[in-house]
């Protein structure tokens, strides 16, 4: 397969912003060893596509995710989707950045992607531990709040590159026309995305309600200040 590794969110920041200290550097050797490296090995092609925002070490970032096929590093109020279209006003910046990072990975020749962030650092292999589907968006498991709403670990995701714009579109849902009306950021993705490919073609590897902080899968390695 070809695989398209699609990283977003903040990579870098050494500013007391936002609150949370977050170095890629803390979770790149532990993402080669679980994630890229065991596709290689079995004959896979794994190209990153990368997106987040500016930062003092953007460049080695490109250089260090081998090989990065497209990259993109952005001030936090850049509100233009990839195309150049301005995205209407309230988006939530999590939701543009998302959206901006799929718009990366249009046409190109994939078979496969995996979504995920730069400060994820897995415990174990994740594709030994769970039985993806290929064929069908894969989210890991549900979230406890909401519990009679299918609350979506957002943090990995793995899908056919053949629903690229679905999975676009079902963003756009999110935001515009949130399931049942409850805005949970990215976590309120699982009714908007089986409307665009059916209840069939989506699936929770783990079918459990667990916290996507804390978890016997992957820690996050970002920091309080």
């Amino acid at each position: 397969m070809k695989i398209g590794i699609n990283l977003v969110g903040v990579s870098y920041n050494n500013a007391k912003e936002g609150g949370r200290l977050r170095n890629y550097e803390d979770a790149i050797d532990n993402f080669y060893k679980y994630i890229v490296e065991p596709f290689q090995e079995n004959g896979h092609e794994v190209k990153f596509y990368l997106y987040s925002y500016e930062n003092e070490k953007q460049e080695k970032i490109v250089f260090d995710y081998y090989p990065c096929e497209k990259s993109k590093f952005v001030r936090p109020e850049y509100n233009k989707l990839g195309g150049g279209d301005r995205i209407p006003e309230g988006y939530k910046v999590m939701s543009i950045s998302y959206l901006n990072s799929l718009h990366q990975l249009k046409n190109e020749d994939l078979d496969l992607v995996i979504s995920t962030r730069y400060d994820i650092k897995f415990l174990k292999n994740p594709f030994e531990e769970y039985n993806f589907d290929f064929d069908k968006m894969n989210f890991l498991w549900r979230e406890p709040e909401f519990m009679d709403l299918p609350i979506v670990n957002d943090t990995f995701l793995v899908f056919p590159y053949k629903m690229l714009d679905n999975v676009i579109q079902s963003v756009i849902d999110m935001e515009e026309r949130p399931a049942r009306g409850v805005d949970a950021h990215m976590h309120n993705w699982y009714l908007p995305m089986v409307k665009e490919v059916g209840e069939d073609n989506v699936q929770w590897v783990d079918d459990d309600f667990k916290n996507a902080i804390e978890n016997d899968l992957y820690i996050l390695t970002r920091k309080e200040w």
